[in-house]
């Protein structure tokens, strides 16, 4: 590589980045130029086929962070991230829901105009279910809802119907409430529709003003200071050769690297924590200390019983214990007729539950509001505080996501997912995550060496730092073990049977305290990364304002999960593609 210069430099070929090179770039008077670290596997079955992704993330297209210990029994966890191009769209587990209305505008409340559900909600509705066709204007990602080949998610339905529960039929509605099959982002024809293969093929990737380096890392933002800060380009290596060279930006600098790289690559540069960086001999551009704070995830846990063996009721068990004959069967199924198991997750039938406003769950929203994370600006966490007390206390939003598996999901205690027990026994698994957590972490860099592995940063998503987050989730506990009774899902279950790994007997998630100390051994963090660089004024704790311009430099630019400043409540992949949607147009607007 030679040295060039473009108007738009973009760090990271990840979500948001794809989205972003594919829309700046239809501006043919901008020279875009894409940098991923990782390589261009847009071809790979592994990529594609959906029941091939978990092995990337056991090579080198993972970057394979881990946090550092947390308060659930001093254990470390995984923090997977995708490193080629399309990012973690490539990796996860395909589940595409929006964000609800409330959160996005608790958003535009913290002092982020423009970011409204009145407005963001236009760039949400880019997005659509979709068979194949592609209309002016929307999404070029494939998202569909898998047919129901089991009686698993009618049974679902039913139950939380005899609890009380709705059904949605619109996820997209901004007001997810009751159960609900999720769509996924798997195409029509059963292939992993992702960031690169969705907005970089069907001909963007061949047009003259756009440029995409794969295998590359940018190792620092350079800078220059006169009247004030200003990104002119980034130096980056090659990842084979360690050759390396500079690039320079007419424009802009945009960052969207995710929560964990953004501001590593942030710091590396000369931005953060005067204290930090000078301490790690770091040269300081612009002095913000909450960049890399206000890092936060979804802490979940899993419950798991043993199944009845009936007609109509498959599991996936056989293909967890990587049995020959059920792997064989799933993918003839998947080659012949593009359906069974290998053709969709299988972790889409879900619910978005609130638990019940009692006197006891009022009495804990009050104990444990005083109590704040570290690091938190005290105006952030009020208005946080504020806006959860809402939730809670409301019949109408939901405080906690589910997710059902047709077979046994545990984790181990670093969120590896364990086999099922050997055997032939058939189970069902309900899992949690909490919507909204109170609790605050950070991301930082140990080291000033270039940010090219998984060494030299520290992870830390502070798990239940905040005491409220134990108490609401714990009641989800509770609520999975009564769905789990319920008819006509307790029919179909084996409730005094085998259970998952931890779990206590049968009846004893009615205490509370069980509850919290099955939480605080066997829960793990999603890999839901998000608010490092969080959107809102600096006095709270931002490091970018509504246009995504970063205090103190204002051609440098964050577009990725970073900016998030209040988690959404569900997994947020569709949240983060809106962001990267709704970022274009603001961008093309200033440009």
């Amino acid at each position: 590589m030679t040295s060039n210069v473009y108007d738009i430099i973009i760090i990271g070929g990840g979500t948001a980045g794809c989205v972003l090179a594919s829309r700046l770039s239809e501006k043919q008077e901008l020279q875009v130029l894409v940098i991923e670290a990782g390589d261009d596997l847009t071809d790979d079955p592994r990529a594609n086929h959906p029941l091939m992704g978990p092995r990337l993330l056991t090579s080198d297209a993972n970057w394979g962070f881990t946090t550092t210990p947390q308060k659930l029994g001093g254990r470390e966890m995984i923090a997977p991230a995708g490193r080629l191009l399309g990012g973690s769209s490539a990796v996860n587990g395909f589940a595409f829901l929006p964000n609800s209305k409330a959160s996005i505008d608790a958003w535009a409340e913290l002092g982020n105009p423009g970011w409204e559900w009145a407005s963001f909600s236009k760039s949400m509705s880019r997005f659509h279910l979709s068979e194949s066709t592609q209309e002016e204007g929307q999404s070029p990602l494939q998202i569909t809802i898998p047919k129901e080949e089991t009686q698993w998610p009618r049974v679902w339905r039913e139950t939380l119907s005899n609890l009380g529960f709705p059904v949605c039929s619109d996820p997209f509605s901004g007001k997810l409430l009751g159960s609900v099959i999720g769509p996924e982002t798997i195409g029509s024809d059963k292939k992993r529709s992702f960031a690169a293969n969705a907005y970089l093929d069907h001909g963007t990737r061949s047009r003259s003003n756009l440029t995409v380096w794969t295998g590359t890392f940018v190792e620092k933002i350079l800078t220059k200071i006169s009247e004030t800060v200003t990104a002119t380009g980034v130096q980056y290596s090659n990842a084979k050769t360690g050759v390396t060279g500079t690039v320079h930006a007419r424009k802009e600098v945009i960052l969207s690297a995710g929560a964990i790289n953004t501001p590593r690559l942030l710091e590396a540069s000369g931005f953060g924590n005067k204290k930090l960086l000078n301490g790690l001999g770091i040269d300081v551009m612009v002095d913000n200390p909450h960049i890399g704070e206000n890092l936060q995830n979804h802490p979940m846990f899993t419950v798991t019983y043993e199944a009845v063996d009936q007609e109509g009721f498959n599991t996936i068990d056989d293909l967890l214990r990587r049995d020959p004959v059920a792997i064989a069967e799933a993918q003839k199924a998947y080659d012949n007729e593009k359906a069974g198991p290998a053709s969709q997750s299988n972790l889409n039938v879900l619910a978005q539950l609130p638990i019940p406003d009692t006197a006891e769950l009022r009495h804990a929203i009050d104990t444990c509001i005083p109590s704040r994370p570290g690091g938190t600006v005290n105006s952030l966490a009020m208005a946080h505080e504020s806006f959860i007390r809402s939730h809670l206390t409301s019949p109408s939003e939901a405080s906690g996501c589910y997710m059902t598996a047709p077979g046994y999901i545990c984790f181990g205690g670093d969120k590896s997912v364990l086999p099922p027990p050997p055997g032939s026994e058939k189970y069902f698994t309900i899992s949690a995550h909490l919507g909204h957590p109170l609790s605050r972490g950070s991301v930082h860099i140990t080291s000033a060496l270039p940010p090219k592995s998984s060494k030299g940063v520290s992870i830390d998503p502070n798990l239940f730092g905040h005491p409220l987050d134990l108490e609401v989730l714990a009641r989800h506990v509770q609520l999975a073990e009564r769905i789990a009774m319920t008819k006509p899902l307790s029919d179909h279950l084996k409730l005094d049977g085998k259970r998952g790994l931890g779990m206590p007997e049968f009846g004893e998630f009615l205490d509370l305290q069980k509850a919290k100390d099955y939480l605080l051994s066997t829960a793990v963090g999603a890999h839901h990364w998000l608010g490092s660089c969080a959107m809102m004024p600096r006095e709270m704790g931002g490091v970018v304002g509504p246009s995504l311009r970063v205090y103190g430099c204002p051609n440098l630019r964050v577009c990725d999960a970073s900016i998030m400043p209040i988690a959404p409540r569900s997994n947020p992949q569709g949240v983060i593609y809106a962001i990267a949607e709704h970022a274009a147009q603001i961008i093309m607007t200033d440009m």
